[in-house]
């Protein structure tokens, strides 16, 4: 992990570099959709995936956080 925060409760916060949340947005597309990202920004532009799939939502969200900040 690039940085850890200590929250004033004492609770360490991970801040993965971009690297690592493309990494980890890699892997969870192969988990959840069997394609890679990139397959799944394609398929999901085109209408080609179910929102009410519970994996598409996920991954949806995921990549709505990677688009914030500094991911």
């Amino acid at each position: 992990m690039d940085r850890v925060l200590v929250t004033d409760a004492g609770t360490e916060v991970y801040e993965p570099s971009v690297q690592e949340y493309a990494e980890y947005l890699e892997a969870r597309a192969q988990a959840l959709a069997g394609m890679s990202v990139a397959e799944f920004k394609s398929a999901y532009e085109v209408g080609g995936l179910d929102d009410a799939d519970p994996g598409v939502s996920e991954l949806v969200a995921l990549l709505r956080i990677g688009q914030n900040g500094r991911h």
